[in-house]
């Protein structure tokens, strides 16, 4: 498994003493590389007042768009997670100080020659968030990344029509021969889907649906896909993307 995980106590040198001026929150960070891959990690609660994140906001510096503002708490506090862990990110780069603004289908604007991903997820008042940034090279790999709740398997457990949504019937015959158990198998893949879609249009800058991502088999901790992109095999992308979990949350980091 190419996984090195450690947690850091207090955030990180750049910005502890301001972490320590807002004792009254509790902000967890931890780095997680993969894939050669340094990505950031951000856990966020309690909150209980639209009050409080704006201050959180203000201090951290981070842009705080209309339409988020407009938002409840839940979706507010995942943005605010999402842009912190962003900015950890381009702190290894020298780029902290650069706010990231929205694109018109509310994607990240990161700074020229980076490229980047963002992932969150939240229960409850608790909110978690990855993401990454990295100096772009044409030649370069590109990384897509996730992040689910394991709560989510319920929802699949209630909901056997959801399966239909992102997964084909063959599919779903194919996965039903891996000996996983099913709930966990099918958010796993889920989320595997969504990171394969942020990384593909990160690089082609086109969206792509669930199905045309097929579950091409799992070996170990990596889960096999094709992309078809028409009816020629010369427009299949094989593609692999790397699993792992934490105690409550399913990360996946797609790699094209």
């Amino acid at each position: 498994m190419l996984l090195d995980m450690h947690a850091i106590s207090d955030i990180t040198d750049w910005n502890t003493q301001s972490i320590q001026s807002l004792g009254h929150f509790n902000i967890q960070h931890e780095k997680i590389t993969c894939f050669g891959l340094e990505i950031h990690n951000i856990q966020v609660e309690p909150l209980t007042t639209l009050a409080q994140l704006d201050d959180l906001y203000q201090h951290f510096n981070i842009f705080f768009p209309l339409n988020i503002k407009n938002a409840g708490l839940i979706r507010q506090l995942e943005f605010f997670t999402g842009r912190l862990a962003a900015k950890y990110a381009l702190h290894d780069l020298n780029l902290q100080d650069y706010i990231i603004h929205q694109g018109h289908q509310g994607e990240p604007i990161w700074p020229d020659a980076v490229i980047g991903s963002i992932s969150h997820v939240s229960h409850q008042r608790l909110c978690c968030a990855i993401a990454y940034a990295q100096n772009h090279n044409c030649a370069d790999k590109t990384f897509g990344i996730d992040i689910e709740s394991k709560k989510c398997q319920t929802l699949f457990q209630q909901n056997d029509e959801i399966y239909h949504v992102f997964l084909s019937e063959d599919e779903q015959a194919a996965l039903a021969n891996t000996g996983f158990k099913k709930p966990d198998l099918y958010l796993l893949v889920f989320s595997a889907k969504e990171s394969v879609i942020k990384a593909f249009y990160i690089k082609y800058k086109q969206i792509i649906d669930f199905k045309s991502i097929r579950f091409d088999g799992i070996v170990d901790d990596f889960i096999w896909f094709r992309i078809h992109l028409g009816s020629s095999l010369k427009n299949t992308i094989v593609t692999k993307v790397h699993f792992f979990d934490t105690d409550n949350e399913i990360i996946t980091i797609s790699c094209i």
